[in-house]
């Protein structure tokens, strides 16, 4: 009976510490986004504060996602040479300065270049963070590890928009960009002196694992007899990069633009507007267990994106009529709908993939390279949507781009299942001539 209950506490104590590491990296990537996403919260009143157009307002995001998108290629490849104390330490501390330079300095002009500055920093941190969680937690973690770290965007953005929305009340926009620079640099801080001793304890009771899950990996793979190629791994990782790019495409975009939208069509104020786009990041909490749920069902990568395109591209067509048709409720709801099922796809391609493949590709590398086109895609939504809305004279055309894209994304899914089929064959016709 003693003997039971001391395992019982022991396994406990175990599940605290994985816990623990988890949520520390989830606490570091959450806060990463009040750094990042809050001058798109307030790209309305910061359009009116400088009196700038949509397409200047949106270039200061696109340097921010362009030093981003290649500092995630960047720091894949680096990762694996990183103190991942110091480099994450010194990333949220320098976004916190450049925060409260941008609060502080009444020139647009110079911001963009911040934010430059800001996408570099800040780049370090989901290549890094990955490689922590797959090198400490055992297989059986990784799920875990899936779920609460897809939440990371989501819970972060809609804290960052909540606070702008509380801003943009009193018009002291502004603020969002002192919050950030005080909460970055306290996050840092606990990042550094909690780190150590959480690793340690993490590890401590992933090495008890270790030894069932190579047991239990050998025999799932002999019983499988057939494991995936390492060529099929290399077009799904091909296919996956360019999903990357159509996902922050739309995910950002809409996000983005969102309140300018809400703003020019129905006339609402910027706090309102500010509001209601809390509704995109809320229900994008939920993206990634629900991409965990659905992989369950659907086991190819490819195809559960282009199941979540196919069904974002229908809502998409639906928002260009409401739009048309002056309907608020459709217009906020068909938004809401299409960014999760979006954002499901951005944990699936970043964070899902990478950690469940974790044995047969490099998960830090892969999930540096795999963000990075994710931000090629960011890097277009802002100054290009932008762009496109100032030059089209209106949002329609831009959710027309949209919908096409979503379409674009189904028939290269349908591609790769025949030259899946293809390799697939292949390898089973040489396997057969070799005995």
């Amino acid at each position: 009976m003693n003997s039971v209950a001391v395992i019982s506490k022991h396994e406990r104590d175990n599940r605290k510490a994985v816990r623990s590491l988890i949520w520390l990296c989830w606490l570091v990537y959450s806060c990463s986004y009040l750094g990042k996403v809050n001058y798109a919260a307030n790209i309305t009143q910061i359009e009116d504060f400088y009196n700038i157009s949509h397409a200047d307002a949106g270039l200061v995001s696109t340097f921010l996602f362009f030093s981003y998108g290649v500092g995630q290629f960047v720091n894949g490849f680096l990762c694996k040479k990183y103190n991942i104390k110091w480099m994450i330490f010194l990333s949220l501390m320098s976004s916190g300065v450049i925060n409260l330079l941008v609060a502080v300095i009444p020139s647009f002009t110079v911001i963009k270049w911040l934010w430059f500055i800001n996408g570099a920093a800040l780049s370090v941190l989901w290549a890094t963070v990955v490689r922590l969680l797959s090198e400490t937690l055992s297989k059986r973690d990784m799920a875990r590890a899936t779920v609460v770290m897809g939440t990371t965007v989501a819970s972060g953005t809609l804290l960052i928009y909540g606070l702008s929305a509380v801003f943009a009340t009193f018009d002291v926009f502004k603020m969002a960009f002192v919050f950030a620079g005080i909460a970055m640099p306290a996050v840092a801080f606990i990042w550094l002196f909690a780190l150590p001793c959480v690793v340690r304890r993490a590890k401590a009771a992933s090495e008890e694992y270790e030894e069932e899950d190579r047991v239990a990996r050998q025999s799932a793979k002999e019983a499988k007899g057939n494991d995936v190629s390492g060529a099929v791994i290399k077009l799904m990782i091909a296919v996956l990069a360019v999903v990357a790019i159509a996902v922050n495409l739309i995910n950002d975009g809409l996000k983005t633009w969102m309140p300018a939208i809400l703003k020019e069509n129905y006339g609402l104020d910027d706090s309102i507007s500010i509001i209601l786009s809390l509704a995109l990041p809320m229900v994008a909490v939920f993206g990634n267990f629900f991409a965990v749920k659905v992989h369950k069902l659907i086991p190819d990568f490819v195809l559960q994106c282009a199941l979540a395109f196919g069904i974002s591209g229908a809502i998409i067509a639906l928002v260009i009529g409401a739009l048309s048709l002056n309907q608020f409720i459709i217009t906020i709801v068909g938004f809401a709908i299409a960014c999760f099922l979006v954002a499901s796809c951005n944990s699936l391609i970043t964070s899902i993939f990478p950690l469940f493949m974790k044995d047969k590709i490099n998960s830090g590398r892969i999930a540096g390279v795999l963000n990075g086109f994710c931000y090629v895609g960011s890097t277009i939504s802002t100054y290009g949507l932008g762009l496109l809305a100032d030059v089209s004279g209106g949002w329609n055309t831009v959710f027309g781009l949209l919908f096409g894209v979503c379409m674009f994304i189904v028939l290269m899914a349908a591609i790769y299942v025949l030259v899946k089929k293809f390799i697939t064959k292949e390898r089973y016709l040489e396997k057969k001539m070799n005995g």
